[in-house]
């Protein structure tokens, strides 16, 4: 199997946000079990990792449906909220 990893060159800093990139590598890597990730982070991976949606969904214990729904979801624009985008209510 093609190794994983990531889309972007990771820089050089041990963390994203409040993702601790190591920790996410470890996992990709299988250094430590997907068992020690939140749902966010196994999200994160699936967006940020290179990879299709089979190899993650087994990386990250996930079926690869729900790696390739994630996926879809990030790329939608957000649905307009009436109240908030000043539209009729």
């Amino acid at each position: 199997m093609k190794a994983l990893v990531a889309r972007e060159p990771v820089p050089y800093e041990p963390t994203h946000g409040a993702f601790d990139l190591v920790k996410l590598q470890r996992v990709v890597e299988g250094r430590m079990p997907h068992t020690e990730l939140s749902r966010e982070e196994k999200v994160y991976i699936a967006l940020h990792f290179e990879g299709s949606a089979r190899q993650l969904a087994q990386v990250l214990g996930v079926n690869d449906k729900t790696v390739a729904t994630w996926r879809e979801a990030a790329h939608k624009p957000p649905e307009p909220h009436p109240e908030r985008d000043g539209g009729e209510t």
